[in-house]
C-alpha cells in the first residue's frame, strides 16, 4: 500500500513538474515575442520607417505554421528527409506570400487564418507522407 502511495505522488510531482516546464516556456516564447515586438517597434520610432501589418501577419502566421508543423509531425523531426521537404515548402510560401503581399497592399490580416487553415493540413500531410511513406484513408481523413 505505501508503495502505491509514493508511486502516486512520484507521478503528480512528475505531472507538476512537466506543467511547470511548459509554462515557463510558454511564458519564454511570449518573453521572446515582446523582445522582438519591442526592438521592432524602437526601431521604427528611432528611424521614421513604417512597417505595414501585412508583413507583420506575415511573420507571425508563418511563425505560427512552423510551430504547428513541428507540433504535428515531432516525430518526424530528426529525419533529414523532413527538414529537406520542410524548408523546400517553407520556401515556397515564403516567395508565394511575399509575390501575392507586394501585388495587394489593401490585404487584410483576416486572410491570413484562411491561408493557415488551407495551408497548414496541406503541409503537415505532404510531410507525413514524404517521411514516412503511403498513409491509408483513414490517418488521411484524420488530418483534416
Amino acid at each position: 500500500m505505501d508503495t502505491q502511495n509514493r508511486s502516486r505522488q512520484v507521478a503528480s510531482s512528475t505531472r507538476a513538474l512537466a506543467f511547470a516546464m511548459e509554462g515557463l516556456k510558454l511564458f519564454g516564447i511570449a518573453l521572446g515575442c515582446l523582445v522582438v515586438l519591442g526592438g521592432v517597434t524602437a526601431i521604427s520610432v528611432k528611424t521614421g520607417l513604417v512597417i505595414p501589418k501585412r508583413w507583420i501577419g506575415l511573420c507571425a502566421w508563418t511563425g505560427l505554421l512552423i510551430w504547428f508543423i513541428c507540433k504535428q509531425c515531432i516525430r518526424h523531426l530528426r529525419a533529414a528527409k523532413f527538414w529537406v521537404t520542410f524548408l523546400s515548402l517553407l520556401l515556397l510560401h515564403m516567395m508565394a506570400s511575399i509575390a501575392v503581399l507586394q501585388r495587394l497592399p489593401e490585404l487584410g490580416l483576416g486572410w491570413f487564418a484562411l491561408i493557415f487553415i488551407a495551408e497548414a493540413p496541406i503541409m503537415v500531410l505532404t510531410l507525413e507522407t514524404v517521411t514516412r511513406g503511403k498513409r491509408s484513408r483513414k490517418q488521411i481523413t484524420a488530418l483534416f
